[in-house]
């Protein structure tokens, strides 16, 4: 009977350090998944925030420009920095008010410029290590 606690000493508590010690190494993990996780999202997001409208078919670059989009707000759903989340909703924003107007000479030149500053804080705010949560 004189064994058990000795027992305890030697197999418990090396077991019970080997957990807590788990979780901490859980957490960094969990983290790096995280950093992860926002760098795939920003890798697609900026993918499709470089879509260029088919000028010679506007009603398609419309329904395209609607379908990336989409997209964006899909990625935006994904990530927990805010920063990122907020660039992707106003190019999602920004696509979606694409019309055919858009595509003509003046209107496109417009458009691009426009989408090209958004695109900009995009990729500054992905470059950004010190992003919310992270």
């Amino acid at each position: 009977m004189t064994d058990y606690p000795r027992l305890v000493r030697l197999i418990l508590l090396p077991l019970l350090a080997a957990g807590i010690l788990g979780l901490t190494g859980c957490d960094a993990l969990n983290s790096a998944s995280d950093t992860l996780d926002r760098a795939e999202v920003c890798t697609k997001a900026l993918q499709a925030a470089g879509f260029n409208p088919d000028v010679s078919n506007p009603d398609q670059a419309v329904q395209d420009a609607q379908n990336r989009a989409q997209e964006l707000r899909d990625l935006a759903a994904q990530t927990t920095d805010a920063e990122v989340k907020r660039e992707l909703n106003e190019l999602a924003d920004q696509f979606n008010q694409l019309s055919p107007d858009d595509l003509t000479p003046s209107g496109s030149a417009a458009w691009a410029q426009q989408k090209l500053e958004t695109y900009n804080q995009l990729q500054a705010s992905c470059t950004n290590s010190g992003g919310d949560g992270y």
